[in-house]
């Protein structure tokens, strides 16, 4: 008998694999770079970390874009398959190599969505990639916990070849992580009330603080084209609008001077702030990106909004306005 081994490791998950077929000569040992007849090679692939969020309306799902094209150094003689699966007894050992407190997502929340790849005839790659997914239910998803770090570790528990008998090691696995936020800023999504007009926002007032420059007053870009606010702003730094009475909005709208990116009061990584007493503070969450428009996953009720920058810059806006439902 001839056995071929072969170790592998191609990106996040590694193949370690032995093939039987049937001589007389010693055992054969390749590190997998030899071109032996039916070797596996994974296509590169990376651990991913993807994010729930939970909105007073459900839990709104990632998109799991994750997935492993398995390919080989030499064309198939035979179908050349290999199975996966998700293999919660992995997290232990993971959390002390790593010093880490993942725990296992409660099941069915993420399972596989394609499972099995194969490798036909006279080709080196698999057409269909293994995959996950998110499942849509909402008792399911109603489990997942805010603030909870969560780990799917994904491992090959099989390759087969026509009739050859081939070895898996189990310790050779991607690992994808999920958190679980509870936000309502929509980093991808838009408003759908109604802006309210210049001429119901004369009242509204803003005001720099936490270490902000005010250099003109805020009052002017209350009334759109009425005007600019042009300030130092250092990360960190925030201001605060008063709109006079609560409103229940969808959505924030501030226009940066000229139109400019640079001046924008939406700074990638800022986060804001809603309050219906100017005292108590609800985070509504942390922009992905730079923007005129901040969108939310439903509606909220306040007086006061607060921006706390992300980034520092200038900040010079000729409008501000909320998107009322």
């Amino acid at each position: 008998m001839k056995l071929y081994k072969f170790f592998t490791a191609i990106g996040v998950i590694a193949l370690t694999a032995g093939f039987t077929s049937c001589s007389d000569d010693d055992d054969v040992y390749t590190d997998g770079f030899g071109g032996v007849e039916g070797q596996v090679v994974l296509a590169p692939t990376y651990n991913e970390s993807y994010k729930f969020v939970k909105i007073p309306t459900g839990v709104v799902t990632p998109n799991i874009t994750w997935s492993v094209a398995p390919r080989s150094r030499v064309r198939a003689a035979e179908d050349l398959t290999m199975k996966f699966e998700i293999d919660n007894s992995l997290i232990e050992a993971y959390n002390l190599e790593n010093n880490t407190e993942y725990v296992a997502l409660p099941d069915g929340v993420v399972t596989m969505a394609v499972s099995e790849a194969t490798i036909t005839p006279g080709n080196t790659s698999a057409e269909t990639p293994v995959s996950l997914t998110v499942t849509d239910d909402a008792a399911l998803l109603g489990r997942l916990e805010v603030g909870a770090e969560y780990i799917v570790p994904v491992r090959m528990t099989a390759v087969t070849q026509g009739s050859a008998r081939i070895a898996v090691s189990a310790t050779n696995v991607s690992y994808i992580t999920f958190n679980v936020s509870e936000e309502l800023i929509n980093n991808s999504g838009n408003p759908t009330g109604t802006i309210v007009p210049k001429e119901d926002r004369a009242s509204w007032t803003g005001t720099p603080g936490d270490g902000a420059s005010e250099w003109n007053t805020w009052n002017n870009p209350i009334q759109e084209n009425g005007g600019y606010n042009y300030g130092n702003y250092p990360a960190g730094s925030s201001v605060t609008f008063d709109l006079g009475k609560e409103y229940s909005f969808d959505g924030i709208y501030s226009y940066p001077f000229y139109g400019q990116s640079v001046y924008a009061l939406f700074k990638a990584n800022s986060e804001i702030f809603i309050s219906s007493n100017g005292n108590d503070w609800t985070s509504l969450g942390v922009l992905s990106s730079a923007r005129t428009t901040v969108a939310l996953y439903a509606a909220v009720q306040a007086r006061y909004i607060k921006v706390v920058l992300g980034a520092g810059n200038q900040i010079a806006t000729t409008a501000f306005s909320i998107y009322e439902k």
